[in-house]
């Protein structure tokens, strides 16, 4: 009997050991399976996303150019197009100024040359101004006298109130420059002396700039001058809190914010906020600022003179402000 049962023994191991080998061989013909699939998932996924990777850096110069975030596009030459196409054959009596801030190196200069400013030279008044607040040797709130001798017409409401009438410094400058007044410009320069004017505008690089006379008492004096480039560099200072410092720079933006006559820049460029001043006479018109846009800014300063038609010219002057701030302020 022993006999038997061991070989029922060795019958039932060897019919194990078969059942284990069919089991082991499911369980490879399965991972075989798996392997197959997971490797068909892996291509499809991870093959699949690879050219997108390599597209990106292509997608990224795109937008760079184009945006001018990595490098600046030198489009000055299309600008000079645009200007002289608008001013035509009335060109030599125009100067222009354009600089983008963050986009330029250097501003885009037209035909740049002495003109007389009008009123646009309060600016600098206003500039040595500030710059004699910052030191000290002059307030804000310090009172000026309104004499006789300084009331004149034009433009401005302070003519209005009368010789003896006391008004501070602050007032005085808020109305030089938003509504370009001319009595408060006169005795601004009377404070200041027009000799330390002069030689403000002198030691900071405005060499196109001197201030002779004041508004509307010429009285046989040689006449003022200025500049587009003295003009939009004085800007551009004020723009980047290089004039005086940042918070006297700021007060002067909030003066050429309020700046009454609109008939040019803010109808032109009805989208961006304009800090601005205007200057004209019987024969001139000038127009310049700050133009604050969403994303990008804009500083700008026409002037014309031997001026034939003030319509035209203002037309003319609106055209190329208009045109370089919708198709070159990226």
């Amino acid at each position: 009997m022993t006999p038997v049962r061991k070989k029922c023994i060795h019958i039932c191991d060897f019919e194990r050991l078969n059942v284990l080998d069919r089991g082991t061989k499911v369980l490879i013909i399965v991972n075989l399976v798996l392997m197959v699939i997971l490797s068909g998932m892996a291509f499809f996924f991870f093959g699949m996303k690879s050219p997108a990777k390599k597209a990106q850096p292509e997608t990224k110069n795109i937008r760079s150019e184009i945006s001018g975030e990595n490098q600046r596009i030198d489009d000055s030459g299309e600008i000079m197009n645009v200007i002289r196409r608008t001013l035509g054959d009335d060109s030599s009596r125009y100067s222009v100024y354009i600089f983008r801030p963050g986009i330029d190196e250097e501003p885009v200069i037209f035909n740049s040359k002495k003109m007389q400013p009008a009123s646009m030279i309060k600016m600098f008044v206003l500039a040595k101004a500030m710059s004699d607040v910052k030191n000290g040797s002059l307030l804000l709130d310090e009172p000026i006298v309104i004499n006789s001798a300084n009331i004149v017409g034009g433009a401005g409401s302070l003519s209005g109130y009368g010789a003896g009438r006391e008004v501070p410094v602050r007032l005085a400058l808020e109305l030089m420059i938003s509504q370009s007044d001319n009595t408060a410009t006169n005795i601004l320069i009377d404070r200041l002396g027009i000799e330390n004017i002069n030689k403000y505008i002198s030691e900071n690089g405005y060499s196109d700039t001197k201030l002779n006379h004041k508004m509307m008492l010429v009285g046989g004096r040689e006449s003022n001058y200025s500049s587009a480039r003295d003009l939009g560099n004085l800007f551009k200072k004020i723009y980047n809190h290089e004039c005086v410092d940042y918070q006297s720079d700021q007060l002067m933006i909030s003066w050429l914010l309020k700046q009454e006559a609109e008939e040019c820049l803010p109808t032109a460029l009805p989208f961006l906020n304009i800090a601005h001043k205007t200057g004209e006479s019987d024969d001139s018109y000038h127009e310049g600022g700050i133009c604050f846009g969403s994303s990008k800014d804009l500083i700008i300063v026409m002037m014309n003179d031997n001026l034939k038609d003030r319509t035209d010219t203002i037309e003319k002057m609106k055209k190329i402000a208009s045109t370089v701030a919708k198709n070159f302020l990226r």
